[in-house]
């Protein structure tokens, strides 16, 4: 049982995090159109868009989480990224 935990516990601290830090998201733009967005470079695991909680509204930048570092490569092939005619 304790070696099945450690086991566990080595596989979840193994696994490599590819994150993408995106600025200038458009107010428009929720986090389920960021992740479509970015998904046509790779496979999205996540899409952490966070909100301010006086206002409401995101606060303009994302964090993706990408499954492979090819993913993260296709993303920065492309000069610029354009969501809602907004550079970001």
């Amino acid at each position: 049982m304790a070696a099945a935990k450690a086991a566990r516990a080595v596989g979840r601290r193994s696994r490599r995090v590819f994150d993408i830090f995106v600025t200038q998201v458009p107010w428009t733009v929720s986090s389920k159109e960021v992740k479509e967005y970015f998904s046509q470079f790779g496979s999205v695991q996540r899409c952490q868009l966070p909100f301010d909680k006086e206002t409401g509204f995101h606060r303009r930048y994302c964090w993706l989480k990408f499954s492979t570092t090819q993913d993260v490569q296709n993303v920065f092939q492309k000069d610029s990224h354009i969501l809602e005619g907004a550079k970001v």
